[in-house]
């Protein structure tokens, strides 16, 4: 069987083609390099895995940086190899810090307020600026019913709770505003 000139890394459910690496750190640079989210894993923490049958039992077998070039060599072309984090390894800030920025969390309690923000970052203010205008103030004595609903629909086809008038029209409350709006009579 020759070598092949093309393998997948498969690496939380993405697969990715590659070209076999010559040795083991090639290829966990590959992998390093096909899944960003791995760019800040220490390699020490990267395994390289084969399918395989054991005991009528799938499961995957760990590929040795001894045994690289032999395991890799014999695969079939696009076979999968998986990707996955060494659970034994300890996390070492050190080596990934590196690439990772550093976060620092004082009171998680206290969530900065809105003004805070916009005086650290005044250039982000209108990044942080509300999403939408606040609603509008309901007109005082807003439980009227409207006089005459026909009437007032026939002169707005838009009508809007924040207009304010002393004719029979005003829309004074939210179940006249529904039954102006869609010209039908709206249970309360």
């Amino acid at each position: 069987m020759p070598a092949p000139d093309v393998l997948t890394y498969r690496y939380n459910g993405t697969m990715v083609y590659v070209t076999p690496a010559p040795t083991y750190e090639e290829g966990i640079r590959f992998a390093r390099q096909v899944f960003p989210e791995l760019a800040a894993i220490a390699p020490e923490r990267i395994i390289i895995s084969v399918n395989g049958i054991v005991n009528q039992q799938r499961q995957l077998i760990r590929i040795g940086p001894m045994a690289w070039k032999t395991v890799v060599f014999s695969r079939a072309r696009f076979e999968v190899l998986d990707v996955t984090l060494d659970p034994t390894v300890p996390y070492d800030a050190a080596a990934d810090a590196d690439t990772k920025p550093e976060i620092v969390v004082s009171d998680a309690d206290a969530l900065p307020e809105y003004e805070s923000v916009k005086k650290l970052h005044p250039d982000e203010a209108d990044f942080l600026a509300p999403s939408r205008a606040p609603s509008p103030p309901m007109p005082r004595g807003s439980n009227k019913p409207i006089a005459n609903p026909r009437q007032c629909r026939a002169r707005s086809h838009s009508p809007t709770p924040s207009t304010v008038s002393n004719d029979s029209c005003s829309t004074s409350s939210t179940l006249d505003w529904a039954r102006s709006l869609f010209g039908k009579r709206v249970r309360s």
